[in-house]
């Protein structure tokens, strides 16, 4: 080779060196600009724009006839074609992607990491397929109809435009990610929108039912007692403004007597009930019914206060005792002389009487003392409610108190077919036994006949009914067994006022009155009761001597 042919052959490699440099240089760029697009992802592109961005870059990189991205369906896993550049070419390319499918020369290179080449249908063109996948998924396939042989690709190309490609994945899931990001967001402000307008109608809702009750309510901060909220009708009752009132301590206004003894905050209980007088600002004393619950208002315990005014049920309520307590004291006068007629007839009568006509006037006389009795008992009831009742004790025998409540009752018990049986300390007794208490004869006689007629009443037909008596350290213990049952409903408020079962004809009076005469003797009374063992009422008297 002659010196000319020499610089002629190294003029050439060094033309193809510089060539090779300017197609890696513009590969380089290519790629940077590439990684720019991946943050730009983040000012929200369409995928279609990144996928267009990505075909036109790759063209610039090795000049194709026409490619595509194919991107896999999450779906049915199939490679679906999502672009095409230029935008005619989608149909050519799909027939060639068909055909590479048939051949299994697309399953081949999504084997592959790198580029994979193949001729078209025609034979004259290289098409290049280089897979779009992370080591964790796989995205998709890119496909180029290539103008130039694959030969005249320079090995540095490819490898950058493999750099490309990987680069390209990470724009994609950088931008997939980007729009679920943004549809989660949308759909949780629709979502916290949504919760608002419900929270905000819930709010409405319930200031609407709270303005409009007729009952007080206050919310209170448990830690300091401090009224935190209160309604219309709570201003009302108390005689406060909104500003007066919210901020001071409960105690002030509505519980003075509970400071230091909160039944919810100091001694633990969940609720409490009761009768109250508050004062209002201008002194006026109101006697309310309140109710106090617990409740967790951001993440802090607060009490809610529940109140009515019951000044004007006080009055009719005491209205009503006096209307009974005059008709009581009114009815014993012609009651007297009712009762005093049939002894008239017995002692002064010139004719003698019938048998039957005797036995007539003895009856009258006998239900009239009764009814005196009765109207008594209820006078005395009053007084024991009031604390002004005068206790006498005296010694009485229990059995025989009982017995003569047994046969005041003998037609409700023949009827029923209940026997009665008599025990003392477990074992049967005769008839002649007896035992004495510490009692009022009459308000012992009372309580055991009130509680036998309960038993007599809630006992299934044919069962027996047991009177039983134990003594323990200076008490009688009477138990008083029915193989009925009390209903859950009224068990925790069996002993109070007006509590009754729907029995027919129940005032609610019964065990109420039971509970205040024991009390009243001295005494107290319990029971237990289910459905397998009956009911048993328990009374405990002292013992005489």
């Amino acid at each position: 080779m002659d010196d000319k042919m020499l610089i002629n052959f190294q003029r050439q490699q060094i033309r193809s060196l510089q060539e090779e440099k300017n197609a890696v240089l513009e590969s380089l760029d290519l790629a940077r600009e590439l990684g720019a697009l991946t943050t730009m992802a983040q000012g929200k592109p369409s995928l279609d724009n990144l996928l267009q961005e990505i075909c036109v870059r790759a063209n610039h990189m090795i000049p194709f006839k026409s490619c595509a991205m194919y991107l896999v369906d999450e779906e049915t896993q199939d490679f679906v074609q999502a672009r095409s550049y230029p935008d005619t070419a989608a149909t050519g390319l799909e027939r060639e992607v068909d055909l590479l499918i048939k051949d299994q020369s697309f399953a081949y290179a999504l084997q592959t990491d790198g580029p994979v080449f193949f001729l078209d249908s025609t034979g004259n063109s290289h098409i290049v397929l280089h897979v779009l996948a992370t080591p964790y998924s796989m995205r998709g396939m890119f496909v180029g109809l290539m103008f130039q042989n694959k030969d005249e690709v320079l090995d540095t190309t490819m490898k950058l435009f493999s750099v490309f490609m990987l680069l390209a994945v990470n724009a994609l899931e950088n931008c997939e990610t980007h729009e679920f990001m943004r549809n989660h967001s949308s759909e949780l402000e629709r979502m916290v929108q949504k919760r608002t307008r419900e929270l905000a109608d819930a709010n409405e809702r319930l200031n609407i039912t709270l303005n409009g009750m007729q009952a007080g309510v206050m919310i209170i901060k448990a830690d300091g007692f401090e009224v935190v909220e209160a309604n219309p009708k709570a201003l009302e009752i108390l005689g406060r403004t909104q500003e007066e009132l919210l901020g001071c301590k409960c105690f002030d206004v509505i519980c003075s007597d509970l400071q230091g003894k909160c039944p919810i905050v100091d001694l633990g209980m969940q609720e409490n009930n009761g009768e109250f007088v508050v004062v209002r600002k201008d002194g006026e004393a109101v006697p309310i019914q309140k109710a106090v619950s617990r409740v967790m208002i951001d993440g802090e315990l607060h009490l809610v206060e529940n109140f009515i005014d019951i000044a004007e049920q006080k009055k009719l309520a005491d209205l009503k005792e006096d209307v009974d307590r005059i008709m009581r004291h009114d009815l014993k006068s012609p009651l007297n002389g009712i009762i005093g007629l049939p002894e008239m007839l017995l002692v002064n009568t010139d004719e003698p009487l019938s048998e039957s006509q005797r036995e007539i006037l003895e009856y009258i006389q006998v239900s009239g003392y009764k009814l005196l009795n009765m109207i008594n008992l209820s006078l005395d009831l009053y007084k024991m409610e009031t604390g002004s009742y005068q206790y006498f004790p005296a010694v009485a025998d229990i059995y025989t108190i009982a017995r003569s409540a047994v046969k005041d009752l003998s037609e409700l018990i023949n009827y029923k077919k209940i026997e009665i049986r008599e025990l003392f300390e477990g074992k049967e007794i005769d008839e002649g036994f007896s035992f004495n208490v510490r009692c009022d004869e009459f308000l012992t006689y009372s309580l055991v006949s009130n509680l036998l007629k309960n038993a007599v009443e809630a006992s299934p037909d044919g069962e027996p009914i047991i009177i039983e008596v134990n003594p323990d350290c200076g008490y009688m213990r009477m138990r008083v067994h029915n193989q009925g049952e009390i209903p859950d409903s009224i068990r925790e408020t069996f002993f109070e006022k007006y509590v009754t079962a729907d029995k027919s004809g129940g005032t609610g009076l019964g065990t109420y009155s039971a509970k205040l005469m024991v009390e009243t003797m001295g005494g107290r009374i319990y029971f237990e009761s289910s459905r397998e063992a009956g009911t048993d009422i328990f009374i405990e008297l002292p013992r005489a001597g």
